[in-house]
């Protein structure tokens, strides 16, 4: 086999096709796995961004005036409307920022695999050429 040029021509270029699509697979999944870090970053960022809103809303609702123990002064415990926007978005903008980091750890998921398949393919191909007489 290996004195016959077209065959060991065949062969190394199968073998460089699959070392190609191996550094491939092995880019896209730690791609993918950045992507997933990132994804759990952004995930503890929105969870923070809600319960900060959450609290705001609980602060803010209509309560009786509150009156320290010993004395007849309400406390002031107005919340600033802007305060509670402000919040609001920020909480928003979490979910956003969330959900477009969601959609760029599937598609590096996607990409890893597809990238994965294309390694199998090549060393099957590569081995298929190497036990050809």
């Amino acid at each position: 086999m290996f004195d016959d040029p077209i065959s060991s021509n065949e062969l190394i270029e199968a073998a460089r096709n699959y070392a190609k699509a191996v550094a491939l697979a092995e880019n896209t999944a730690a791609a993918a796995r950045e992507a997933d870090i990132t994804l759990v970053e952004a995930d503890i960022a929105t969870l923070i961004a809600v319960n900060n809103g959450w609290e705001a809303n609980l602060n803010n609702e209509q309560n009786p005036p509150r009156r320290e123990m010993g004395f007849g002064a309400e406390v002031n415990t107005d919340s600033n409307p802007d305060d509670l926007a402000a919040v609001t978005r920020a909480a928003e903008l979490a979910k956003l920022h969330y959900q477009q980091k969601r959609a760029v750890a599937m598609s590096t998921d996607l990409a890893a695999t597809s990238a994965s398949q294309a390694a199998e393919a090549a060393e099957r191909h590569l081995l298929t050429t190497a036990r050809t007489p």
